[in-house]
């Protein structure tokens, strides 16, 4: 069997998997997501910096959804791709985390790529948007295999998720869907200084331009946040966003609940920072 190695340095997240549960644990010491009964838990938004700074969101996005839901298949879609991107996939047989090999479900790789046009993901590609999640995929759901993704800033996102889940419903796989993306990077590291910098800027990023592609997250707006994304800079991974809605509206989701929401200047303030939301649907 082929096994994908770690490729991210200790920075981004443990390498123990010892000190793994120790931080995973303490992101939901005092929290529970107190939402209605009725909600299924289909799949969610979330960030992927370093453990560090948005640790705690994913956590409590895999941790709301594993409360709701059973899951034959993590679905795992990363970004950081260009629109004139192809989607890749992983195609190895396993992943490895600090808690032991997450294990690929190598058949439902064979039956997208029938199905939507896909390259390989390189085995030294160092894109975090995926393995930042891993560890926490597995502590949440230790059973559960894995399809990892990534998905372009463009229409064929929507097309890649639809066909997840259409595949899903045709042969049975229960899963959960996730989208993995930061939203505005803001500041002079990144290039963007519409506002300047100081407490004026970090207000117009939240309620203005996380705000606006969190909305449409929400309503689940394929479209619209891919073009907000785009036009504004809003996020980082549209493409991730936009395949994980597209798979959980074609299960039957209605709308996006909001966890939380915060920037990395609200841990470490700084000119240059980056925002970040955990959606459940």
């Amino acid at each position: 069997m082929v096994s994908r190695k770690r490729v991210l340095p200790r920075g981004w997240y443990p390498y123990d998997g010892k000190d793994c549960k120790r931080d995973i644990e303490s992101y939901l010491e005092g929290w529970s997501f107190s939402q209605p009964q009725s909600i299924e838990g289909l799949g969610g938004i979330v960030p992927h910096a370093g453990w560090y700074f948005s640790g705690k969101l994913a956590a409590r996005v895999f941790y709301s959804l594993k409360s709701k839901r059973r899951a034959d298949v993590v679905v795992l879609y990363g970004g950081h791709l260009s629109p004139e991107h192809l989607p890749l996939i992983v195609t190895e047989d396993k992943w490895e985390t600090p808690f032991g090999d997450i294990e690929v479900h190598t058949e439902f790789v064979k039956s997208l790529m029938k199905r939507v046009d896909t390259k390989k993901e390189s085995l030294q590609s160092g894109d975090n948007t995926m393995e930042v999640q891993l560890a926490i995929v597995k502590y949440f759901f230790p059973e559960s295999k894995l399809l990892a993704l990534r998905s372009p800033a463009s229409p064929i996102a929507k097309e890649l998720g639809e066909a997840v889940a259409e595949i899903a419903q045709k042969e049975g796989i229960s899963i959960v869907a996730v989208g993995s993306t930061d939203l505005t990077h803001y500041g002079p590291n990144y290039g963007l200084l519409k506002k300047g910098i100081g407490p004026s800027a970090v207000n117009w990023v939240k309620k203005e331009n996380d705000k606006g592609f969190i909305d449409r997250a929400l309503g689940m707006d394929i479209e619209g946040l891919l073009t907000h994304a785009e036009e504004n800079d809003s996020a980082c991974s549209a493409g991730a966003a936009a395949s994980a809605v597209a798979t959980c509206k074609a299960l039957g989701a209605k709308k996006g609940i909001l966890l939380d929401y915060y920037t990395s200047y609200d841990i470490m303030p700084d000119d240059s920072f980056v925002g970040y939301g955990g959606i459940v649907y």
